[in-house]
């Protein structure tokens, strides 16, 4: 811990005395040099992200769940198409072997004389004995069943389906050619007859009511049976501790009539010993497999007995991930769908999300810490190659300053021919200087003409000055006879706007006298004058509309190229229809 808090105290140090010095030549040697360093090692962080070595923080993780959630999908698939490949093969010799019981007792193709017929069933069931515990050997899952529909009690309030139910006892492995076989459903005279055990909750016909799609299946229409295999949700079994999954496909007879359906069990246990326990850098992945049950809510079989095994799980997404959370449980993963037959699940794969983030945690350290290296060594650098390049070089300039004509101590090529130049330069400097002092001999003799020169000048310039006076003067005079006239205009505005005044009141008395003038009008003659404008001939209308603008005798001939005496004629027949004397 001390030697960590010594080289922090001496970085810095250096970093002060690098601020301080940061216009000196050591100073911008180490500022230059570190950041050529710290760009280069930049420029290999980057390179190494493009090509894949350095990656983000979360690369790696996600690199490896996608790759779990791949494998573990293909794997899913291969066995799900190798118990879709036994249950087709299954389900033909089911059906071959009812037949030939049915035959036998004298049902052929009766199957609702099953019903209620406990001897039938039994019989059956001792004939397809053999055949699926065969199929349960050779098929990837931890049970096999088949069901008839039929029951040997159809009066229960809930319905049951007769048929055999085999289970393998105590699976530790996904390796089951060794395990004891028991009977979960079927007739334990069968069970006697075949040397096997009866399980702990052993009945003898099947409720199918925790499994909704067995349900349909058993009472569907469609007979083609490549395509109608389906994996059922997983449930917890009736009359058993353990929960588990379907595989089923419908047994069809002779003329396509679905009688039953059979399959085999995926139990929670064997799920578990099934899927390879797969670990990131000591930490345990989570594999399931996922039932919708609401939008972002799941149910499903899982690769270790977590502790939320029972729980909904929802579901959200934060751009880059799925997130998961079951109770107090929280999951980091990946999803993808899984389709089996006619039914949607998904494969997922989780990390739990504390150690998500603390590998998150650990990947950043170690990306600091690389930076941090890189950082101490470029100023370890940056303070030996100043040490080593710019000491001597600053040595020389000091002596420069003691003593400019000794030569340099250093053997930089640069810095021998600086002193070189500098004694060259002095001598010319030196003869420069001489003709500087004779140069300046002349401009003193000619700063004695230009000081005469300048006198003069200032004396014009004072008779300049009285002259500005004067016009100043005259300049005031006029401003004043501006003043003048803009009064005298100002009164001449006033009288002009009482004019106006005088005038707006005398053109509102004649409107007054004129609406006074019309008031004494007889309103009878006034209409009949309204009334008769209506009896004027074109050319009559157009003199009164003339006369109307203000137009004269002479204007009317002119305008409407008449005589006069025509005009006269017009106007009699005017003042006779409009009942005026005058116009």
């Amino acid at each position: 811990m001390l030697n960590k808090l010594t080289k922090i105290k001496r970085l810095l140090l250096i970093g002060k005395e690098i601020w301080h010095n940061k216009r000196s030549m050591r100073g911008r040697f180490i500022i230059y040099l570190l950041s050529l360093v710290l760009l280069a090692g930049s420029a290999m962080l980057i390179l190494l992200n493009v090509i894949g070595i350095v990656q983000p923080p979360s690369h790696d993780i996600d690199r490896f769940l996608e790759y779990e959630l791949n494998t573990r999908t293909n794997d899913i698939k291969r066995q799900m198409n190798a118990l879709a490949a036994h249950n087709i093969d299954l389900s033909q010799q089911l059906q071959n072997d009812i037949d030939r019981v049915m035959l036998e007792q004298g049902i052929y193709n009766n199957y609702d004389a099953l019903n209620n017929n406990p001897e039938a069933l039994t019989a059956i069931q001792q004939a397809t004995y053999q055949t699926l515990a065969a199929k349960m050997q050779q098929a990837p899952a931890s049970g096999a069943l088949y069901l008839l529909n039929a029951s040997v009690n159809t009066n229960l309030l809930e319905p049951t389906y007769n048929g055999l139910f085999l289970k393998f006892t105590n699976i530790y492995s996904e390796n089951t050619l060794f395990n004891e076989t028991c009977m979960f459903r079927g007739n334990p005279q069968v069970a006697r007859n075949n040397n096997i055990s009866l399980y702990s909750t052993w009945q003898l016909e099947l409720n199918v009511h925790a499994y909704p799609q067995a349900d349909k299946l058993l009472h569907a229409k469609e007979n083609n049976i490549s395509q109608q295999y389906i994996l059922t949700d997983v449930a917890h079994l009736k009359e058993s501790w353990e929960q588990s999954r379907l595989f089923l496909m419908p047994i069809n007879s002779n003329n396509g009539r679905i009688i039953g359906i059979c399959g085999f069990e995926i139990s929670s246990v064997y799920f578990q010993q099934r899927t390879k326990q797969a670990n990131y850098k000591g930490y345990p992945l989570i594999t399931a497999i996922l039932d919708k049950k609401a939008d972002n809510e799941y149910q499903g079989q899982l690769s270790n007995p977590a502790s939320f095994v029972n729980a909904t799980i929802k579901t959200s997404f934060d751009g880059e991930h799925e997130l998961f959370t079951a109770g107090q449980e929280h999951f980091i993963g990946f999803t993808a769908p899984l389709t089996v037959g006619a039914s949607e699940h998904r494969v997922a794969v989780m990390l739990p999300a504390d150690s998500y983030y603390h590998l998150q945690r650990q990947a950043k350290m170690r990306l600091l810490i690389m930076l941090g290296i890189i950082l101490l060594l470029s100023l370890l650098s940056a303070g030996y190659f100043s040490k080593r390049y710019v000491d001597p070089l600053v040595a020389d300039l000091q002596q420069l300053q003691q003593n400019p004509d000794a030569p340099p101590q250093s053997s930089v090529l640069e810095l021998n021919k600086f002193f070189e130049f500098l004694q060259s330069h002095s001598e010319q400097q030196a003869e420069k200087l001489r003709q500087l002092q004779s140069e300046n001999n002349q401009v003193q003799k000619q700063y004695g003409l230009a000081a005469m020169r300048l006198q003069e000048a200032q004396e014009k310039q004072k008779q300049t000055a009285n002259q500005y006076i004067q016009l100043e003067e005259q300049l005031a005079a006029l401003q004043n006879e501006i003043q003048q006239v803009r009064l005298q205009m100002e009164q001449t505005q006033q009288e002009k706007l009482q004019a106006q005044q005088q005038f707006n009141f005398a053109q509102a008395a004649l409107e007054k006298a004129i609406e006074k003038k019309l008031e004494s009008v007889d309103p009878d003659s006034y209409q009949m004058f309204i009334d008769n404008l209506a009896t004027l001939t074109p050319k009559e209308e157009d003199i009164f509309n003339l006369y109307v603008q203000g137009c004269s005798t002479k204007d009317i001939i002119s305008q409407l190229g008449i005589t006069e005496n025509t005009l006269k004629y017009h106007n009699k027949n005017i003042y006779s229809k409009l009942g005026v004397k005058t116009r």
